[in-house]
């Protein structure tokens, strides 16, 4: 299973990086003098992308994504215990968090789905879509007053379970 959010952030903030025209057309020259917003890397030996942008407000968003980067969950959401984390994607801004990590174990898929099901009603999210089909099981909610969301998909593959975790807060 691979992480196609890094896919779709990294152009996200790239373009939020590029300059667009003024009414007076002035785009060329003011590109010329005017000091870099953003950036992005990709680390040749390990395949980790990480990028990072600064908003005409000075918000700095950042990114990383990649097998190697740690996972910082916005309380209470934490690892599922034992799992193995296969790819992290790490967005900050300002005070807002999002990250999306896939992971495998060997446990259950229900068991997996009730853990987070609890994580997500211990942040003050009812989880209100709730989809079951075959081996996959599909589970999320949000909290507007928090500004908090949750999404997570498990499936089961032979002795292993799957999955994708995503959680938000503090973004509007």
């Amino acid at each position: 299973m691979r992480s196609t959010l890094a896919c779709l952030l990294l152009p996200v903030l790239v373009l939020s990086a590029c300059q667009n025209a003024d009414e007076d057309g002035e785009t060329a020259e003011a590109a010329e003098t005017a000091e870099p917003v953003g950036s992005y890397d990709i680390d040749p030996e390990s395949g980790e992308v990480s990028a990072s942008h600064r908003d005409a407000a000075g918000i700095v968003t950042e990114m990383r994504a990649g097998e190697n980067v740690v996972a910082r969950f916005p309380e209470p959401f934490t690892a599922y215990p034992g799992a193995t984390i296969t790819n992290t994607t790490q967005v900050d801004r300002g005070e807002g968090v999002f990250v999306t990590v896939e992971f495998t174990t060997p446990d259950a898929r229900d068991k997996v789905v009730a853990f987070y099901r609890a994580q997500a009603e211990e942040a003050g999210i009812t989880p209100d879509i709730e989809v079951s089909g075959g081996e996959t099981t599909t589970l999320g909610g949000e909290n507007m007053v928090e500004r908090a969301s949750f999404a997570l998909q498990v499936t089961r593959v032979g002795e292993t379970t799957e999955g994708q975790l995503s959680v938000a807060r503090g973004f509007d």
